[in-house]
């Protein structure tokens, strides 16, 4: 799956807020995303423990996001929870090209 997500770097800082969580929808899949600075991750969009929507929730500044409901904490990059109480989030690359950004599968 490779999904266009925006047509450039600039048009992803004016949609997306630095740090602030936000669900995409692609191929049928909820994926959360967060740009910080210039840098986005993407992830699924359910928490791993308990299946909250994760774009509910916030970032910190370890690079985790954190679950609105137990707090639950994990990592953006890898998608471990920070105590391993729970199985990992699965985790999309991201992808600049010169026509735009991508998620990929």
């Amino acid at each position: 799956m490779k999904v266009k997500l925006f047509e450039s770097q600039a048009k992803a800082k004016e949609v997306l807020n630095d740090n602030e969580p936000r669900l995409v929808r692609a191929e049928g899949k909820e994926i959360c995303i967060v740009r910080k600075g210039e840098r986005i991750f993407a992830f699924q969009n359910a928490c791993a423990h308990m299946g909250e929507n994760l774009h509910k929730g916030k970032t910190n500044y370890l690079d985790e996001i954190v679950c609105p409901l137990h707090t639950y904490r994990f990592n953006m990059k890898t998608g471990e929870e920070a105590e391993q109480r729970c199985k990992s989030l699965q985790i999309y690359e991201v992808i600049t090209d010169p026509d735009g950004i991508y998620l990929v599968e």
